[in-house]
């Protein structure tokens, strides 16, 4: 699963003394193709009632699911939480799932619809409680969302103000390489109105480091 699909490609300076970035969108394969074999027999035993085939499925969305929640509420506590809370929405309705190569989308309207909850609930007390190091300082992440760690603080900044419905679009698309026709049948869109969104947020991202005077 890729990091980050904005990858953000830095070009010389140009007579004006700014630095243009290149957002590249990475190809990803149709949902059913990219669901391994054994996945579909977690799911299904999962469906039967088997706690370690549960504890797999857990361990395989841990990660991901935690970074999205974290992204949206910037609460390490309430991230902890509410990751709990949606794999006990999983696991109890896992058996509306008859055909498993929607699961992922699945799981990820669980997971966004409780966040979106929350943030209604919660707006006036959202704080980030934990630096964003220490987030991944604790998940061991395979890679860090940008190399290049000039960049990488200021484009986290950038993340947190964006709209909730952009961010979520941003997030699925470009960091856990969601297609547009996924992201769709998750957000509950139109294709057009999800390409049109992650337009937006790429922009605002863009807007936000070069006001920030990084790019």
């Amino acid at each position: 699963m890729p990091c980050l699909s904005l990858n953000l490609r830095l070009r010389p300076r140009s007579r004006h003394g700014l630095i243009s970035i290149q957002c590249v969108t990475m190809s990803l394969p149709a949902e059913e193709e990219r669901m391994k074999p054994e996945e579909i027999n977690l799911i299904k035993r999962s469906q039967q009632g088997e706690i370690e085939a549960m504890e797999k499925l857990y361990d395989m969305y841990r990660k991901p699911l935690f970074n999205l929640i974290y992204r949206h509420t910037y609460n390490f506590a309430v991230a902890e939480d509410l990751l709990q809370d949606i794999f006990i929405k999983i696991f109890t309705n896992i058996q509306d799932i008859k055909v498993e190569g929607t699961f992922r989308g699945w799981v990820y309207r669980i997971a966004l619809n409780t966040c979106y909850s929350y943030l209604r609930q919660n707006k006036s007390k959202l704080q980030k409680t934990v630096a964003l190091e220490g987030v991944e300082h604790t998940l061991k992440q395979d890679e860090p969302l940008l190399k290049d760690r000039s960049l990488r603080r200021p484009l986290e900044e950038a993340i947190k103000i964006l709209p909730p419905r952009l961010k979520s679009v941003f997030l699925l698309h470009d960091v856990q390489g969601f297609k547009h026709e996924e992201i769709s049948q998750v957000l509950g869109c139109a294709v057009g109105t999800s390409k049109s969104q992650l337009f937006k947020a790429r922009l605002k991202l863009r807007n936000h480091l070069k006001d920030k005077q990084i790019i």
